[in-house]
């Protein structure tokens, strides 16, 4: 006898960091030990419902969800006589944080939806899903999407049409990640940025990134140094993110090998050595406890895999 239908789907898509200085809306890093886990179920009717999420600051409606809004765009390639889904979402990753929260849960719906319609979908297609769901909230942009879907580092080429690849970092070379305790929502961030650029910024910029890459490749640890700077956004950003500078300069003290604002803040992401990971991160909670705010602050590793069926 033939097994029935699969029942229900658990997808777990691992938080990223972006922009990491002058990568801005182009260059994300999949990290582990934080991420979203995504349930899909069978359900009748039609259409996508959320049964359930665990922070109950995210909507449950299905056309507001970053979750559904991409298990729909699945659904919608099954054809009708898919049927239903229902969504249950366990957040990993902290709200206006800089740590690609609703990229996972985007990306997570999608490859749960994907996995129990049997669809298999190319990465090319669930990119694209994942994305209708990251723009509902962040804005249409693959930097942390990229990066959650295939894990690892991704570089965005291009948005129109969509081309992401791969970068290699260094196995010698981890992340330390802070979160203060205050939030930055994208969308206030994206407020402050420069309506222009000069031309010798944007040179700059360019030049920094082009260094920045090359240098996680090499694990060049100067060379990392001198590019992992934001002469663009950071500057435009400065007064949303209290204990910043001081904290980076901490880091970089400590022995971080490059230190930046993460996404739209306010969490920053240090590129590290494994040896001075746990200096940098003494340094860090000392640094933001100075300024009287306190800070989650964890090492972390490269997630080299990505989204993944776990159940």
């Amino acid at each position: 006898m033939k097994d029935g239908p699969t029942r229900a789907v658990a997808v777990y898509a691992p938080g990223s960091v972006s922009n990491l200085g002058p990568g801005f809306d182009c260059l994300g890093i999949a990290f582990t030990g934080r991420g979203d886990l995504v349930t899909a179920a069978r359900a009748g009717g039609r259409g996508v419902r959320v049964a359930a999420i665990s922070d109950s600051r995210i909507p449950l409606e299905a056309e507001r969800n970053t979750a559904a809004i991409a298990a729909a765009a699945v659904l919608r390639r099954a054809g009708d006589a898919a049927g239903a889904l229902e969504l249950t979402i366990e957040k990993g990753l902290p709200l206006s944080a800089g740590l690609g929260g609703s990229a996972a849960s985007a990306v997570a719906g999608a490859v749960a939806a994907d996995a129990l319609l049997g669809t298999h979908l190319s990465r090319a297609d669930l990119l694209a899903a994942a994305l209708e769901g990251e723009a509902a909230v962040s804005g249409r942009h693959p930097d942390n999407v990229a990066p959650s879907l295939l894990g690892g580092a991704v570089l965005v080429v291009s948005l129109d049409p969509v081309h992401v690849t791969p970068l290699r970092v260094h196995p010698d070379l981890g992340l330390v990640l802070a979160t203060p305790g205050y939030a930055v929502e994208t969308a206030q961030a994206r407020a402050v940025l420069p309506a222009q650029v000069s031309r010798a910024e944007a040179v700059g910029q360019a030049a920094r990134l082009g260094g920045l890459v090359v240098g996680l490749e090499r694990g060049d640890a100067e060379l990392i140094r001198r590019a992992m700077v934001d002469a663009i956004a950071e500057p435009a950003r400065a007064a949303l993110y209290p204990g910043y500078a001081e904290a980076r300069a901490a880091a970089l003290e400590a022995g971080a090998v490059g230190v930046a604002v993460s996404g739209a803040g306010p969490s920053l992401v240090a590129v590290v050595r494994a040896a001075e990971a746990e200096r940098v991160c003494a340094a860090l909670r000392t640094a933001y406890g100075r300024r009287g705010i306190g800070a989650e602050v964890t090492a972390a590793e490269v997630d080299g895999r990505g989204a993944r069926v776990v159940s």
